[in-house]
């Protein structure tokens, strides 16, 4: 299965990228590694990853790539992760209805 960066994660990845080159390029490195190593396991167990609560989108999966949350959906052919943050950064906020229901499909 075809694993795709949304925009807003690819910009992640070249930031955190810059971010620890400049201070450790091992680390740098060690990034690189790891982002394809997740990305060739989720081709081959697209479920690998779990619900989160902090998360209240259908569909939504995180997986744990060391220090960072990785949260990805599963399309028709492809998987798209959409964001990745580290563990330690505050996440991003979501702006949900007070009718959403997390019950209804």
């Amino acid at each position: 299965m075809k694993v795709t960066l949304s925009p807003s994660a690819r910009d992640y990845v070249k930031t955190e990228a810059a971010y620890l080159r400049a201070r450790n390029p091992r680390a740098a490195q060690q990034f690189a590694n790891d982002l394809k190593r997740l990305r060739d396991m989720l081709g081959r167990f697209p479920l690998a990853g779990h619900v989160t609560e902090e998360l209240p989108v259908r569909g939504v999966l995180r997986l744990v790539m060391g220090a960072y949350l990785v949260d990805y959906e599963m399309l028709d052919s492809s998987i798209r992760i959409f964001a990745i943050r580290h563990g330690r950064e505050r996440p991003p906020s979501i702006p949900v209805d007070d009718d959403f229901d997390y019950e209804s499909d």
